[in-house]
């Protein structure tokens, strides 16, 4: 039987093993890069509270007026158009991936199942660990 310490250690090295990978350094790089762009900063922080204040005025049965979602379509566009942004993503999905199959071989392997082929498309609901919000 494995001690807490020997779980941690895995862990500790697992966690090692990935940051160093591609997908790792890849999502690293594009934080970088996020942290310096102010101007993609602002576009993503404007987008995400439009979104708060449409969802806010939908929640209270309230329309949402055509100005509002013009407002929405600009502000979509902006944030799909920078290449920060679009980086930022692409990087995140992969690093998503990649967790989503290391936490099925960790979930297959602590309840005895037969892990998922590395070509099977990972399945969200598959485990309570993997938390696809990062943003």
């Amino acid at each position: 039987m494995a001690t807490k310490q020997e779980i941690i250690d895995a862990a500790t090295t697992l966690g090692k093993l990935i940051a160093d990978h591609s997908v790792g350094q890849k999502l690293e790089n594009a934080i970088g890069k996020l942290e310096k762009d102010i101007d993609a900063q602002r576009e993503l922080t404007d987008y995400q509270r439009f979104i708060q204040t449409l969802g806010e005025k939908e929640a209270a049965g309230k329309p949402i007026e055509v100005e509002e979602k013009q407002k929405l379509q600009t502000l979509q566009n902006a944030v799909v158009q920078n290449l920060t942004l679009q980086q930022f993503q692409m990087a995140q999905m992969d690093y998503l991936d990649l967790m989503r199959e290391v936490d099925q071989i960790i979930s297959a392997q602590s309840t005895g199942q037969k892990a998922v082929a590395d070509n099977a498309p990972p399945s969200a609901a598959a485990s309570p660990l993997i938390t696809p919000n990062m943003m």
